[in-house]
């Protein structure tokens, strides 16, 4: 089976993407704005109808077969049921499945995969606004934070991985006629080389980002000749249901086995995950959680020696030392911890500052004040009815809340408390502002574990170095996503450069405007160092392709 008009139709993308990743510059295929300009002046109506339709009704479109029930939990943060019940499959259907599938995706050359991997997400993105409202309504996040989390982000997410995984596997020449001069006479092979997929995948999603840390692994092992499997959070499936039912419809299109991408469903009580991860037919494992599963996840690959890709948890942090203008400083930080009401896993939650305060030009503004001023920030935008709701969005986990209530209680001294905030249309939303605490250096206890969600600690100390000691090790530690750090001073830049990089983790240099800690460019900034506690690896370096198939050879001598 062949797809030349398919290679032709996608030939400019995949080189524009392969140039992005390797130049590491500005690319984007699909634009980030929900524009009626851009896709249409009726689609995000179009898209919040679809939303409406599919509320308390079997979803319908998935291809699969061998369903042997329903699921279907999921809540609105926003403040009710969404209804949407999904078929269910077996650990030992979805990997009959999946085996089934592999044979003829395998035999399948880089070129027709690229093409067709960039087929599935041409057409889905036609599901944008749909999916945006998915995962608005499963995870809480706003709704132009769900249309580019879920949308532009995430497809250009895979796209990257796409073309990093055709890039590693048509590195070499497939085939080549070996002549070695050996004095008078000469010994000539034909060799021919096999880039050989593991086998199935499966794809552990987050309740939090289900389609942005799920493409990644997904379409890095469908690249490189892997089934997948998109296990889905048993609290938001909506939205990978609905690429997952994209991608299968446009596979049986182009006469390819549906089953190539499958859905896994479950619940929290009745859980699958491990069954799949464990079955001996999967043989490639993402994963995106808590640590504790994650734990389970890599000790599972571990035993039976599968490859794992894991992005956990980990504790993020900023130093700020010294700043040109410490408002546009404030500003960038509150709203980074304050984006989705801190349910990032790059958003940054322990901040350091020197007791004798921060240097601004030839001023030194006094600590108190820089806290007082930090904690203004985040209240004016709890106060502000058009901002606020919008950037805090919804609470995804009653666990979150939870995690609120305990912090409150913790022997801290409480700069500013969690409050309701109220989300315009939906009365019943779960939706707080951020809570923020100061904690003294002598409690490692308290602000060396992640506090996931809108929790910050501001942490006194006694100097740059000292707060750069302690950044190090905490990254050694617990892991970190993200670091960032404000100085004016270049030989505090190089040093801090130095050390938290080789502590394993990235680090951003004084963000302030329209640039944030939290974000993360498809073919430009690796997401995860694999470096440190926080996961094992990064979207997408080689590794993160290479690791998914073998390179084999035969020689036959002439």
């Amino acid at each position: 089976m062949e797809f030349q008009q398919l290679i032709e139709k996608h030939a400019a993308t995949l080189t524009e993407a392969i140039e992005a990743n390797a130049t590491r510059t500005f690319y984007a295929h699909w634009p980030e704005p929900p524009s009626g300009k851009i896709y249409g002046e009726t689609a995000n109506d179009d898209g919040l109808a679809q939303f409406k339709n599919r509320l308390n009704k079997p979803f319908d479109g998935l291809l699969q077969q061998g369903s042997d029930g329903t699921v279907g939990e999921e809540q609105s943060p926003y403040g009710f049921p969404l209804g949407i019940t999904y078929p269910t499959w077996s650990a030992d259907t979805l990997a009959a499945n999946a085996n089934q599938a592999q044979k003829q995706w395998s035999r399948l050359s880089p070129a027709d995969r690229a093409a067709v991997c960039i087929e599935l997400l041409e057409r889905a993105a036609a599901h944008f606004f749909e999916i945006g409202y998915a995962t608005m309504h499963t995870t809480g996040q706003g709704f132009v934070m769900a249309f580019q989390a879920s949308g532009p982000h995430a497809f250009d997410r895979a796209l990257e991985a796409v073309a990093m995984g055709y890039a590693a596997t048509t590195y070499f020449d497939y085939s080549q006629t070996w002549t070695k001069p050996m004095g008078k006479i000469s010994v000539t092979l034909e060799k021919r080389f096999h880039a050989v997929p593991k086998g199935p995948n499966c794809t552990i999603g987050c309740s939090t980002f289900p389609i942005w840390n799920s493409f990644p692994g997904m379409f890095a092992s469908l690249i490189t000749g892997n089934v997948t499997i998109a296990k889905a959070h048993p609290q938001v499936i909506y939205p990978i249901a609905l690429c997952v039912a994209s991608f299968q419809q446009t596979l049986q299109d182009l006469g390819l086995d549906p089953h190539i991408i499958q859905l896994a469903t479950d619940t929290i009580t009745q859980p699958i995950t491990f069954d799949i991860a464990k079955h001996p037919a999967i043989k490639l494992l993402d994963f995106t959680g808590s640590p504790s599963v994650g734990a389970e996840i890599e000790a599972i690959a571990r035993t039976d020696g599968k490859p794992v890709f894991t992005e956990k948890a980990g504790v993020n942090t900023v130093i700020i030392d010294s700043v040109e203008n410490l408002d546009a400083v404030l500003d960038n930080i509150a709203f980074s911890i304050a984006l989705y009401s801190g349910q990032m896993c790059t958003a940054p939650q322990n901040i350091f500052i020197a007791k004798e305060g921060v240097r601004q030009g030839e001023e030194i503004i006094p600590y108190e004040q820089v806290v007082q001023r930090f904690v203004e920030k985040i209240d004016a935008m709890a106060n502000n009815e058009k901002m606020g709701p919008g950037t805090f969005g919804a609470i995804q986990s009653e666990a979150t809340v939870r995690r609120l209530q305990r912090a409150a209680e913790l022997e801290c001294t409480i700069l500013r408390n969690a409050e309701p905030c109220k989300q315009p249309g939906f009365d019943n939303a779960r939706s707080y502002s951020p809570f923020i605490a100061e904690v003294p250096m002598v409690r490692p206890d308290i602000y060396e574990s992640e506090w996931f969600g809108p929790i910050t600690f501001i942490i006194p100390v006694q100097s740059f170095e000292q707060a750069l000691e302690q950044v190090y090790k905490s990254v050694k530690i617990n892991g970190a996503l993200t670091t960032a750090v404000y100085t004016t001073d270049e030989g505090r830049m190089a040093a801090a450069e130095e050390s938290i990089i080789m502590a394993g983790a990235p680090v951003a240099f004084n963000f302030t405007g329209p640039i944030w800690v939290n974000q993360s460019a498809a073919f430009s900034d690796f997401h995860g160092a694999g470096a440190n506690p926080a996961g094992n690896c990064s979207f997408a370096d080689l590794s993160f392709v290479t690791n998914r198939f073998n390179v084999i050879g035969t020689r036959i001598k002439l």
